[in-house]
């Protein structure tokens, strides 16, 4: 199925003409066209490509470049592997194995070989679907607690900041600080969110991990997070903040995959989204 070469033209005046950023508009033809023509389709598609290849070529150089949704990364093989999450429109298939974009073959392929390791990053990866498209959704939503709100957003950042400390050849240590303020962040956004939370009780429960989990806990219901709690003992106290960090690898795995977790565990109550939900080991797992 082709695009419209004539329908393309008609959007590019209007958005030029409504003063559409160029960098928009291949985004905002994307969801017109899923909207008018009842079409679903990934950015791999070769309707996304024809969209964005007209915009390209009928644009400033450099102005259309497609980045994904959300990156992760996922410990493996004593190393950090970015785990990335498309961009897409309407309902699409994924294959988790194709976000491992940087993993050779061969250790793509031992990866999923063991039924155990398969299905522990298929569960990390629909974490990272969920909290890649649901964290997007909110973001613009403005139905959240303000407060709330507002940790939810300044705890994204931290954790992001943390993957891209992690994304590096070599790791940063101080990665695991970063976690640290992400997992605080998130455990105040959740209460806020749950059951409200001022800025003074936010300030009162200060650096407290422990304090904040046990509130966690009380006021979400989920008593089987209580297993969790010791992997806060990972993280290095905030006082050491201005010091020079050294973690083990294993370290900096647990406190950035307890971070997101919970990150997804907000994102998922708030958004209703759940992947895992609709994914099933196979018959051997």
């Amino acid at each position: 199925m082709h695009v419209p070469i004539d329908w393309l033209k008609q959007k590019n005046r209007e958005f030029r003409d409504a003063g559409v950023d160029p960098k928009r508009r291949p985004w905002e033809a994307l969801s017109r066209y899923s909207i008018e023509f009842r079409s679903k389709f990934s950015l791999d598609s070769p309707i996304a490509e024809e969209i964005f290849e007209y915009f390209k070529t009928n644009s400033k150089s450099g102005a259309h470049h497609v980045g994904s949704l959300y990156d992760s990364v996922y410990f493996y093989d004593a190393a950090f592997w970015v785990v990335s999450i498309p961009i897409m429109y309407g309902t699409v298939q994924l294959d988790s194995s194709k976000s491992l974009r940087e993993m050779p073959e061969q250790i793509k392929r031992e990866l999923l070989s063991t039924p155990e390791t398969a299905w522990d990053f298929v569960v990390f990866w629909a974490d990272c679907v969920d909290y890649g498209l649901g964290i997007s959704e909110l973001s613009a939503q403005s139905v959240l607690d303000p407060f709330g709100r507002q940790l939810l957003m300044a705890a994204d950042q931290e954790l992001r900041s943390a993957i891209s400390q992690l994304k590096e050849n070599r790791p940063n240590e101080r990665a695991l600080m970063t976690c640290r303020m992400a997992t605080e962040i998130f455990l105040k956004a959740y209460i806020a969110l749950k059951v409200g939370l001022t800025e003074k009780q936010a300030r009162e429960f200060g650096h407290n991990l422990d304090k904040l989990f046990d509130r966690f806990l009380e006021c979400s219901g989920y008593l089987n997070w209580e297993v969790a709690r010791n992997k806060l003992e990972v993280f290095p106290s905030v006082q050491d903040r201005y010091s020079e960090q050294s973690h083990p690898a294993a370290n900096l795995w647990t406190g950035f995959a307890l971070a997101q977790s919970i990150g997804t565990l907000i994102v998922r109550e708030k958004s209703g989204r759940n992947t895992i939900s609709q994914i099933r080991p196979s018959k051997d797992q």
